[in-house]
């Protein structure tokens, strides 16, 4: 009876150490968590960054620009953005692979998990452009964010630098559309104040601004103003609203002096000197998609490219996939070789007969290395092309017959 006592007691807090373990993470699950339920991006909390852009040349440049950060950039839900498309009536972007991290008590593995995401910016619904740091996740923490009349669409990179070339890019092919675009100035944001308010010290009545946000580097963080401020003087004129600072005081001013209300001190004049006008950005003369060159005997890319376009011969066969670069742990997979993954296989053609698949890493065709996915068209043939295709950590050889069209 003790015995069976002892045994029950030991089952139970086996369980109890099980459920805790499986809580806390580090039991694997038996299921893969959805991806793609991050929701809308106006649920999450963003920090704003004041920056001006630097405008490319060409359309051709700023999509270059983009296709060029393979590997960089993720859709809003954290799909790799691998094909970038646009034109004067907008840009379209679809990722089609996220890698997810499985740890568990014993293990610890990076796995595929393929999803189709596609973001389309319409340029005529475009609002404004903001480059934020968002707080998703420690990887893909900044961010530019796309204000449409309806909604809001952002890209998710993972530092600052590349986040500047996805705005500058961004602006460019907007602008080139002809939706004007307005960047900030002073560097913060305002409400009325409200009866709410009046617990603020100083503050007698409902009249003045309170200030809601303030850019990181902007002229305003650079002149102390913060967040919760109440502005009752600007210029030595006192302020009302937002609609009478707005109309009456902000118009033509090259710098503000505000009174402000903090809690807890007394009053502050927080100093703020703005940039000179002729530096306010401005696309260059004939900036348009109409002005865009085009490629002749050649389809729109699916692909980017990570080191510019390389030409595609005339008459250079149509194997019937797209390619990616691959991701970091395909690349550690390689041991130090250079390859492109196949995203999707055309049904019924070339690649599709050759049993070639998704996920399939090009290592070779025809002899020569595959050194990045626009590098193929150069190295096909007419006929028949034999490549070296890497498929779970297994090189196979693959013969794909040809047809004379565009590649």
């Amino acid at each position: 009876m003790n015995g069976g006592v002892r045994v029950s007691r030991f089952l139970r807090a086996f369980v109890l150490v099980l459920a805790a373990l499986f809580l806390s993470g580090c039991l694997p699950s038996l299921s893969l968590a959805a991806v793609g339920d991050l929701g809308p991006v106006s649920a999450y909390s963003t920090e704003e960054y004041w920056y001006w852009p630097s405008f490319h040349p060409s359309v051709e440049s700023a999509l270059g620009t983009l296709k060029n950060l393979q590997g960089k950039v993720v859709g809003w839900q954290g799909s790799y953005v691998t094909q970038w498309d646009a034109d004067a009536y907008g840009l379209r972007a679809l990722g089609t692979v996220v890698e997810v991290q499985q740890a568990g008590l014993f293990f610890s593995n990076t796995v595929q998990v393929p999803q189709v995401e596609s973001t389309v910016i319409p340029f005529g619904d475009v609002l404004g452009l903001h480059l934020v740091n968002v707080f998703i996740d420690r990887q893909f923490k900044y961010g530019v964010r796309c204000d449409l009349k309806n909604d809001m669409k952002m890209f998710r990179v993972p530092d600052y630098g590349t986040a500047v070339q996805v705005y500058d890019a961004l602006a460019t092919l907007v602008m080139a559309s002809g939706q004007p675009l307005s960047f900030p100035v002073l560097g913060a944001t305002f409400r009325d104040v409200t009866e709410k308010d009046l617990w603020i010290p100083g503050l007698k009545e409902a009249k003045g601004m309170i200030v809601t946000g303030v850019m990181k580097g902007s002229p305003a963080e650079k002149g102390d103003l913060r967040v919760r401020d109440a502005v009752v003087l600007c210029n030595g004129q006192a302020v009302e609203s937002y609609a009478q600072w707005s109309e009456k005081i902000r118009p033509n001013a090259k710098e503000f002096e505000f009174k402000v209300l903090r809690k807890s001190t007394p009053p502050a004049f927080c100093r703020v000197a703005l940039p000179p006008d002729n530096l306010y950005p401005k696309p260059p003369q004939g900036l348009s998609f109409a002005a865009a060159k085009p490629i002749p005997n050649a389809q729109p890319s699916t692909q980017p490219a990570a080191q510019g376009n390389a030409g595609v011969p005339p008459g250079a066969p149509k194997m019937g996939f797209s390619l990616r670069y691959p991701s970091e742990s395909e690349k550690s997979m390689l041991s130090g070789k250079t390859g492109a993954v196949i995203v999707e296989v055309a049904p019924g053609g070339l690649a599709e007969k050759a049993q070639l698949r998704p996920g399939d890493i090009l290592l070779e065709c025809n002899g020569k290395p595959v050194t990045a996915p626009e590098s193929l068209g150069s190295l096909l043939v007419q006929g028949e092309n034999v490549f070296i295709a890497r498929r779970d950590g297994n090189d196979l050889t693959v013969k794909v017959g040809a047809e004379l069209v565009s590649y």
